[in-house]
């Protein structure tokens, strides 16, 4: 139901940001951190201290439930067989951040470097590993390279279970190398999942930065508070209208509004607020306040195929999940070691591969999965298979296919159309036909031998590129990792510049992985919080100017 409007309270920081995410804490945490500045921020969720949303694990209970997400579907996707995909974002403080899979990874620097080509000054790779590197706490690599004291704790997993270690013998037989750190500058080869946690628990941004940063006395959280449009003084941006409970307020912003709603709702409330394509606002009846025809426009995601084994000799979450003695030995573990497969969403280890000649970067990645199951498309309910088995994901790291994001009406409340076009281009099929060819040899290979009974999915049968394609098509799923509708860059479709302000309109900027101008990393949290650090750099850099 659209919120109708009334004399709305008002009242007035410096910055207001909308959205306690990713990039949203990380912003929020460095603009307050001089008490110079009033800052607001303003979340839609709550800041739910559910035991699921701290321990690895309870991602499976998470994810299928609402407590905690938007519960997002794209339309039919014509190259999926006209099926819908479930999206999950996080409505909760720390956003999708509280939510995922807890991936730590800085990304391949040959995409920044490929950013920075497109024309977006300050964002190479030397430009953001010392970013980074301000932004980790992480007790291994190169101390050079790698943050030892910053807010967010990484730790590596451990200890290497013989299905991890298998697998990573594995990659190395099958000529993906073993490579200590993926976030130390190589991102090639094989290694230990890194991930945002600390103790065995999760440590995202709320942890991180939102909590520490909350005992400043310039810092607001306002939770329960729907943003549904921006407000104007003239042409100026000058806050933002939200909704919290049954009020509608003003929060008005003296120096800038910073949209950190992710790639989902950052281009709804930008429509919302009559910025985008003028002709399809207008055929929305929204008043236009500046056209720009790329809000909404160049939505890429990660897909992730399944290669599904029966395993002997290893004991996975099949067995252990479903047998009350085994989960309280896992358990137990978590409980007095904080390690083991209780302290990981599943994964514990991954591989980036070239697979074909002459690519400048990987194009696959292999992620080592302790589970196999009948049904992953399933976003209401885990199902595994009965006896002991691992999953290798295929997930393409460049996708060519492009969708779009697009509000259906002028109602801030109604979910808003997501058309991702996935494997629409042909080169991205074929792409993930060789990831599945690349995943099969693996499970060959000599370190395996002994313990592969037989591939479940796609099976023996599935022999020809014709055979994969039909399996990818119609079992492939989402990873979550939705970019690009509010485009950087300086071209006519670019909905930013390289310092994230709206093209066309003062005192509005937007910082998240909307503006992403590609996909950077096989898991795009870290680039999302990367993004918010940058934007606080830009405004502190711009105000003391």
């Amino acid at each position: 139901m659209t919120a109708t409007r009334s004399s709305s309270p008002v009242d007035t920081f410096d910055y207001v940001i909308v959205g306690a995410g990713s990039a949203g804490c990380a912003l929020a945490y460095r603009l307050s951190a001089s008490g110079r500045h009033r800052v607001l921020l303003l979340e839609a969720g709550a800041d739910d201290r559910w035991i699921w949303l701290r321990i690895p694990t309870g991602i499976a209970k998470v994810m299928v439930g609402e407590r905690a997400l938007w519960r997002f579907t794209t339309e039919s996707e014509p190259g999926l067989g006209n099926r819908p995909l479930f999206w999950p974002r996080g409505r909760v403080t720390g956003g999708t951040a509280t939510v995922n899979g807890m991936f730590w990874v800085r990304g391949d620097p040959a995409e920044y470097d490929h950013w920075s080509e497109l024309g977006n000054s300050g964002w190479s790779y030397a430009e953001v590993a010392p970013v980074f590197r301000r932004m980790e706490r992480y007790a291994g690599g190169d101390a050079a390279v790698r943050g030892r004291d910053g807010p967010l704790a990484i730790t590596e997993y451990g200890p290497r279970d013989p299905l991890t270690d298998a697998f990573l013998r594995a990659c190395a037989e099958a000529g993906m190398a073993e490579n200590p750190d993926y976030n130390g500058g190589h991102y090639l080869g094989a290694g230990l999942m890194q991930l945002s946690t600390r103790r065995g628990f999760r440590f995202g941004v709320r942890e991180g930065y939102l909590y520490p940063a909350l005992r400043r006395a310039n810092l607001a959280l306002r939770t329960g508070a729907h943003a549904m449009r921006v407000v104007f003084d003239g042409a100026r941006a000058a806050g933002v209208e939200y909704r919290q409970g049954d009020a509608t307020r003003i929060a008005r912003a003296a120096r800038e509004t910073i949209l950190c709603a992710g790639a989902v709702q950052s281009p709804q409330l930008l429509e919302l607020s009559g910025i985008g394509a003028a002709a399809r606002l207008r055929g929305l009846g929204i008043d236009v306040r500046h056209d720009l025809p790329g809000v909404g426009e160049n939505l890429r995601d990660h897909l992730q195929a399944r290669l599904m084994v029966e395993a002997r000799g290893f004991r996975t979450l099949n067995t252990i999940l479903p047998n009350p003695l085994a989960r309280l030995r896992m358990g137990l573990r978590w409980l007095l070691l904080r390690d083991g497969l209780m302290s990981v969403p599943g994964a514990t280890a991954h591989a980036y591969a070239k697979t074909l000649p002459g690519l400048r970067q990987p194009d696959i990645k292999l992620q080592l999965h302790h589970l196999t199951s009948p049904d992953e498309r399933n976003p209401n309910k885990v199902v595994l298979d009965a006896n002991d088995g691992f999953s290798i994901g295929v997930v393409q790291q460049q996708p060519a296919s492009r969708g779009a994001i697009h509000i259906r009406s002028a109602d801030p409340f109604a979910a808003p159309e997501i058309r991702a076009n996935y494997l629409t281009a042909p080169e991205d099929i074929a792409a993930v036909v060789r990831g599945l060819e690349l995943a099969r040899r693996v499970t060959r290979q000599p370190a395996f031998a002994a313990h592969v009974v037989r591939e479940l999915r796609p099976g023996a049968d599935a022999v020809s590129a014709g055979d994969l394609e039909a399996y990818i098509r119609s079992t492939i799923f989402g990873s979550y990792h939705p970019v690009g509708t509010c485009r950087m860059g300086g071209d006519a479709g670019a909905v930013v510049d390289a310092r994230l302000r709206v093209h066309g309109v003062p005192g509005l900027r937007v910082a998240d992985a909307s503006v992403f101008p590609t996909i950077p990393a096989s898991n795009t949290n870290a680039a999302a919080i990367l993004t918010g650090e940058k934007a606080a750099d830009f405004i502190l850099a711009e105000a003391a100017a």
